[in-house]
Parts: structure tokens; C-alpha cells; sequence
């Protein structure tokens, strides 16, 4: 998981925790779906697998019951790549059109344009680089509050319930 994801984790962890504190019970969960690709340096296709990858993330979150999927897609680019706004751009679009494909509605699909740094490169264990140049996360969009769906039997949340 990237240090962006971990820090979004941490920050509704964070709120959740405040909440608590000011105003007694609550009574949340996490409910998403997230996908990390690597794709080859200087590239902006997805592999079969990769669009394997999303589809499979994307039928889970088809199975929230009676919300529409809101997708916020980080299109990196390494710094040791070639042209880093232009990948970041084409990487988006290849991603959103595919995310268009599967029924996401272009209006629910935000792209980061990110410019990865070293700190975002994973050593494999003979030592070459692994960078997930593209994240995905899909969340649910709930008229009012995605509560509900902590205790829905069709839904699997990422956390658990915190309900004191």
C-alpha cells in the first residue's frame, strides 16, 4: 500500500477517533476497494492483468447495494521516466476510459497526477526497483451517510465496526 493510502487510512482513522471523543458512540466502518499496478517504465498500456486487476475490484464494489462507485485513480510517474506530466496524463485516461467501460460514471472518476519520488520505490529481493505507478480507490457515494452499509450482509468492509 502506498504512503498515500496509508496516510488516507491514518486520517480517517485520525477523524474517526476525534469523533469519538466529541461525540460519544460511533458506529463507522471502511468500506472500499484498491488496486496498485506496476506498469513497465515509459508505458501507459495496462496488461490483461492489470485490467483484470480493476475488474475484479470493480464487480466487488458493484455489490455495494444502492450507492454509486466513486473512483480516485493516482496516476504516477517516476521520476527515472521519461516525460513525467505526459505519462501522468496518458496514464489517467487509459484508466478512466477502462473505468468508463465498466459502468464507473466519468463524473464519480478523479485523477491525481502524482510525480513519484524514491520514496515511493519498493526493492524486490535481487534488488530492482518495484513502482506502482497507478493506484486505484473505489468508494462508495452514499445519500447521507455510508453507516448502513457496516452491518449490510452484501457488503465486506475493509475495517472493522466501532461501535463502543
Amino acid at each position: 500500500m502506498s504512503r498515500r493510502l496509508n496516510y488516507r487510512a491514518g486520517a480517517v482513522a485520525a477523524l474517526l477517533a476525534i469523533s469519538l471523543c466529541f461525540f460519544g458512540s460511533v458506529r463507522a466502518c471502511t468500506i472500499g476497494e484498491n488496486v496498485a499496478l506496476e506498469l513497465p517504465f515509459n508505458a501507459t498500456a495496462l496488461s490483461t492483468a492489470d485490467r483484470r486487476a480493476i475488474a475484479g475490484a470493480v464487480g466487488e464494489a458493484k455489490k455495494w447495494p444502492n450507492v454509486q462507485i466513486q473512483a480516485i485513480v493516482m496516476a504516477g510517474a517516476y521520476i527515472g521516466e521519461r516525460n513525467l506530466e505526459e505519462l501522468q496524463d496518458r496514464r489517467g485516461q487509459v484508466v478512466k476510459a477502462y473505468l468508463r467501460k465498466l459502468g464507473i460514471r466519468s463524473e464519480y472518476i478523479m485523477i491525481d497526477p502524482t510525480t513519484l519520488t524514491e520514496g515511493y520505490v519498493v526493492k524486490r529481493r535481487d534488488g530492482s526497483p518495484t513502482v506502482r505507478q497507478i493506484e486505484i480507490e473505489l468508494t462508495p457515494i452514499c445519500k447521507g451517510s455510508c453507516a448502513w452499509m457496516c452491518d449490510d450482509p452484501r457488503v465486506t468492509p475493509r475495517s472493522r465496526v466501532i461501535n463502543p
